[in-house]
């Protein structure tokens, strides 16, 4: 019994010294770990981002800001229902709601009439600093800002359902 303790002593020290240590590899210089996981990117996180809207700016003027991906930028164009926002400065943009709902942020300055496609929408309009919800109906245009006789208006949402 005496011989069995030693024995299981004395393993069980040598798996100690023998077992490699992550501090012993960071003290001893080799960094390839610690560069392994800096190299590492980070987590994706969805942030919602419309893509390639700095060159829609540039070539349209309007900005799209965040979406959920479901509300896109169409040709005016093109057959089937589109939702058409009218403004004073710029020219016709169309947008096209792809399945059952969806949300798109922007900036659209001077808007006069909003179109609605085969959706149920409720366009978000910014007047004189007042933001407020105005329901547009299917195939229906209604007029916003200056097409109802107000002042200047931008919209900064769309919500299709």
């Amino acid at each position: 019994m005496k011989h069995a303790l030693k024995l299981f002593t004395l393993l069980s020290l040598s798996s100690i010294l023998f077992i490699p240590s992550p501090v012993s590899a960071v003290n001893s210089g080799d960094n390839a770990a610690s560069s392994a996981l800096s190299a590492t990117p980070p987590p994706a996180v969805e942030e919602f981002n419309y893509p390639g809207a700095d060159q829609i700016f540039a070539e349209r003027g309007i900005r799209l800001l965040k979406g959920d991906g479901k509300i896109a930028l169409a040709d005016c164009a093109t057959e089937g229902p589109v939702i058409r926002v009218k403004s004073v400065t710029l020219r016709d943009s169309c947008f096209r709601v792809v399945g059952a709902s969806g949300w798109l942020t922007m900036e659209i300055p001077r808007v006069f009439a909003i179109q609605g496609g085969s959706h149920n929408v409720t366009a978000r309009i910014t007047t004189d600093g007042k933001t407020e919800a105005v329901d547009i109906s299917p195939g229906e245009y209604t007029p916003v800002g200056e097409g109802e006789s107000k002042d200047p208006a931008t919209l900064v949402e769309l919500h299709a359902s």
